[in-house]
């Protein structure tokens, strides 16, 4: 690596230069048609920029819903989906002794999108202080952004092809919430991008210095 100051920064502006190209080749792919190929890019970057800030190897599920959230510039990623919390607990073995008493709480949601504070204050009289503990380290999970992990990127990766996600009975704040198609993520692996590029030259580090 570069022990010059200068040298480090022309290589860091190089090569968010170089991904900057990439990233906006999604872009040509997606005019021409390739609409698969080009959100299923759009993920693994989002997923790969989210790695690079977190460092953890071991997440990358929770590395791509965290930085949706605090970078992706859009509120819904951070938001937890009703269905999606009813989907994620019946599945696991700490929640079976409550499940039918949290999955009635979740019908008096509604569609509506909810933040970690409301979910986490609507389940305190249900939960024990284990499933209180899960919930704080797993919120993530319930959240529009898993929902794109989910359906969106893990189907593309594995499966080849996804349709684009829906909530037509969905609202926030009394508005309809938007579809997790090719715009609503490229918008937010552009905010993320732009986010990292200027920290790493204001800082003059590399994203795993940081």
């Amino acid at each position: 690596m570069p022990k010059d100051p200068d040298d480090k920064a022309f290589f860091i502006a190089a090569y968010y230069d170089d991904l900057k190209k990439r990233i906006s080749f999604l872009e040509d792919l997606h005019a021409n048609g390739h609409d698969n190929e080009a959100l299923m890019l759009c993920c693994c970057y989002i997923e790969a920029l989210g790695s690079h800030r977190y460092h953890d190897s071991d997440r990358k599920a929770k590395n791509y819903c965290t930085i949706l959230k605090e970078y992706g510039n859009n509120e819904i990623f951070s938001l937890a989906h009703p269905k999606q919390i009813s989907l994620v607990l019946s599945k696991l073995k700490l929640f079976q002794n409550n499940i039918s008493l949290i999955n009635k709480a979740v019908t008096t949601l509604g569609n509506n999108l909810y933040n970690e504070e409301t979910i986490t204050e609507t389940f305190a009289p249900l939960f024990t202080q284990q499933q209180k503990e899960w919930l704080s380290e797993n919120f993530f999970k319930l959240t529009i952004a898993a929902i794109s992990y989910e359906l969106v990127r893990s189907e593309l990766v594995h499966d080849l092809s996804a349709a684009p996600v829906s909530f037509s009975e969905t609202t926030f704040n009394g508005k309809p919430i938007p579809r997790l198609d090719f715009q609503l993520l490229y918008g937010a692996l552009q905010s993320v991008f732009a986010d990292e590029k200027r920290q790493s030259i204001e800082t003059n580090k590399w994203y795993w210095e940081q």
